[in-house]
């Protein structure tokens, strides 16, 4: 009789299948947290001064979010997953330290521009991330 246990490729499957989707939800936050950063940038410099305050707490959370998208990508890479994603996710990490750095500094010229080239590779990495599965076939990891 065979025993219920997972065997352990039953367990990194899971495990590899737990990261993904993980990432998958951080991804997603990420990238509507981007695109919430745009709305209350135009809500700003359209001449209301209130949103301003929510775009700052907004910016910490999408960092705070990178962070943890990092720590993902690195979790995935230790488990077979690609290298280049770990390295994708650590420059956006940094390009997003710049924006929070350009938009304290009000240096404009950067900060918009870096924002949209930032929502471009969240969303880039998000739909990759969904047309991936945890293990096997010709879309595994």
């Amino acid at each position: 009789m065979e025993a219920l246990a997972l065997q352990p490729d039953d367990k990194l499957h899971k495990l590899r299948a737990t990261n993904l989707a993980a990432l998958r939800i951080v991804l997603v936050a990420h990238a509507l947290g981007v695109l919430t950063q745009a709305i209350f940038a135009g809500q700003f410099l359209s001449g209301i001064e209130s949103p301003v305050v929510f775009h700052e707490w907004t910016a910490w959370l999408i960092v705070s979010l990178s962070a943890l998208q990092v720590v993902l990508a690195v979790v995935m890479a230790r488990f077979g997953g690609p290298l280049w994603l770990v390295i994708a996710s650590l420059f956006i990490l940094i390009a997003e330290g710049l924006q929070t750095g350009t938009g304290y500094g009000r240096f404009l010229g950067v900060h918009v521009p870096l924002g949209a080239f930032v929502f471009g590779a969240v969303v880039w990495l998000a739909t990759w991330a969904f047309r991936k599965q945890a293990v096997g076939g010709a879309r595994s990891l």
